[in-house]
């Protein structure tokens, strides 16, 4: 079994680093569409409630009671939707700077397996220039020896 070298080492960490930050962006992205969803829905429900509110009034009238009653849920749900509304830009911009890990991974990843590239490539170069010293050495004490 051969020694692993450094390098393929940290090449394996690189690459476990940038599969670990890819999950994880893979999951907040998923909650920030959730969390979205999730919004847009609360908005269309706020909308259809006014819509409502709107209809009824226009119509046969609305005791000031109800429209009160109305007036303060339509409140709370525009409050609910402000604070959901911060919530999705938090995930939004937990998302960015997931994104961000995840590019700044890649890079580094790449910058590793091109140095791994270019140090055996330099080992094999070293290894092809060996062999034909040999081979350069065996042809010449050859040659010497059919002289004699």
């Amino acid at each position: 079994m051969s020694a692993v070298s450094p390098m393929t080492r940290l090449c394996e960490q690189a690459e476990e680093k940038l599969n670990q930050t890819t999950r994880q962006l893979g999951r907040l992205r998923q909650r920030c569409q959730q969390a979205q969803a999730q919004l847009s829905q609360l908005r269309q429900y706020q909308q259809e409630y006014q819509q409502q509110l709107v209809s009824r009034a226009a119509g046969a009238g609305i005791p000031v009671a109800q429209l009160v009653n109305y007036q303060g849920f339509i409140q709370s749900l525009t409050g609910v939707a402000q604070r959901y509304g911060d919530h999705v830009a938090a995930c939004e911009q937990a998302v960015e700077q997931a994104l961000g890990d995840w590019r700044d991974d890649r890079r580094r990843l790449n910058a590793l397996t091109t140095l791994s590239s270019r140090a055996e490539e330099a080992a094999r170069e070293k290894e092809r220039r060996q062999q034909q010293k040999l081979m350069d050495e065996f042809a010449s004490q050859r040659f010497a020896r059919k002289r004699t």
